[in-house]
């Protein structure tokens, strides 16, 4: 494949680079390679794609409510509190410029646990929160964050 190269990258990346490698599939059908795994995106039939998979901010939302579903497992786990089930709702609202980003970040937990538990819950969320999530550090760079907890039966 012969390729022409406009772009100027000031140094190579060094560190923990990440990589993803996406090839289109036809009119607006892209395919992600992450990992070994396939990620689809598309835009709705309404938008001239063939919903053959999310959109690219709502990729976003469920990288966010992945980050912290997995740091605070492994927050809780280290605090040897089991819980019985945990949901995490992610909802946001977009600018009314364009390019449109998330102005606001709504994270709501529903989550089953002891109830002598909850304190110990809420702290490994603040922990996972405002320390150990990468992906809520960048989104606080450009929206609000918030959250939620609902401790369910």
């Amino acid at each position: 494949m012969n390729t022409i190269s406009t772009a100027v990258f000031p140094a190579p990346l060094t560190g923990d680079v990440h990589r993803v490698a996406t090839t289109w599939m036809g009119k607006m059908h892209f395919a992600s390679s992450v990992n070994n795994h396939t990620i689809h995106i598309d835009k709705l039939k309404v938008h001239g794609g063939d919903d053959r998979g999310p959109r690219p901010k709502q990729l976003l939302l469920s990288a966010a409510a992945g980050c912290v579903g997995m740091e605070l497992m492994a927050i809780l786990e280290k605090m040897r509190i089991e819980i019985g089930s945990l949901e995490i709702n992610v909802s946001a609202s977009l600018s009314d410029s364009v390019p449109k980003v998330y102005k606001e970040v709504q994270l709501e937990f529903l989550v089953k646990c002891n109830i002598e538990d909850r304190t110990k819950f809420e702290k490994a969320l603040a922990l996972t929160l405002d320390k150990y999530c990468g992906v809520i550090a960048m989104f606080r760079n450009f929206a609000i964050v918030t959250h939620e907890i609902q401790y369910v039966k």
